[in-house]
């Protein structure tokens, strides 16, 4: 349980304790919300219909940020859209394919209609496909890879720089613990999100003045994907967490509080970094 979580709950108890309804609540988490940290602040996030990308988009939210995100799977999107709302939040979703500039150019055009501006932008959609060795990886499922993976997070740096400069924003990219560390049979993965961190670095030589631009490298976190992974690579989480010195998985909470420190003031002289949230993986 997390120290959010612990104050949420208590929010509910005092409040209840009170006398006040459920509808009462609401609206006063809303007025919280307002006047959050994030208060007044536009966030992008790409890739939240779930797992990370959702998790960050409700704690955002949650600390009165107004929220525009995307994801190919529209009533995914939805749902984390209206549960987001019901808890007192302002978001709004989009279905986009980072993959194509069109799509992500309406996206981000989309969101400063609708906001009228760009604060933080976290490049966090991408995919992952069975391992395979390099002989028997399918070259399509590789550029399926190259092209969400990291085509899609240049595209989205493409198109929010400019509006991101404008704010002295911040950008977020998701990269992994597999783009900083080789690991066989997942080439396409690693490829993708290495150069991710190549780009980050670049993006902050170019912008630095007005943007800072770092990025996060996940080791396994407890989503979808590493739910794959065991049932892809026929491990159990022990083994596979086996060869972190935390012996656990992250969770998707936790990464999330890394991603609003990076977008927050504290860090406002960090950038260019790759910062590791692995559970000692790469110690």
């Amino acid at each position: 349980m997390t120290s959010s979580d612990d104050s949420r709950r208590t929010f509910i108890r005092t409040a209840m304790a009170a006398g006040l309804s459920l509808g009462a609540i609401a609206s006063a988490r809303a007025q919280a919300s307002a006047s959050g940290p994030f208060a007044g602040k536009v966030v992008l996030v790409t890739g939240a219909t779930s797992g990370i990308g959702r998790a960050t988009a409700e704690l955002f939210a949650a600390n009165g940020a107004r929220v525009a995100f995307c994801g190919r799977r529209e009533a995914l999107g939805r749902e984390v859209e209206a549960g987001i709302r019901k808890t007192g939040g302002e978001a709004f979703y989009m279905r986009a394919d980072v993959r194509e500039e069109a799509e992500v150019k309406a996206f981000v055009d989309a969101t400063i209609a609708r906001y009228g501006r760009l604060d933080i932008a976290f490049n966090n959609a991408g995919i992952d496909k069975p391992p395979a060795p390099i002989t028997e990886t399918e070259t399509a499922g590789f550029d399926d890879l190259i092209s969400t993976n990291l085509r899609g997070v240049f595209l989205g740096m493409k198109h929010e720089l400019p509006h991101l400069v404008r704010s002295k924003g911040a950008i977020i990219n998701t990269a992994s613990i597999g783009g900083r560390h080789a690991f066989p049979n997942i080439i396409g993965y690693g490829a993708a999100k290495a150069a991710v961190i190549h780009m980050t670095r670049s993006a902050a030589q170019e912008y630095g003045l007005d943007v800072r631009v770092n990025a996060i490298a996940p080791g396994p976190i407890e989503t979808a994907m590493i739910q794959r992974v065991r049932e892809q690579w026929k491990v159990t989480t022990e083994q596979l967490a086996a060869a972190y010195p935390a012996r656990r998985f992250g969770t998707v909470q936790e990464v999330a509080e890394l991603v609003l420190f990076l977008a927050g003031p504290q860090a406002s002289y960090i950038s260019g970094q790759v910062i590791g949230i692995d559970g000692g993986g790469l110690a």
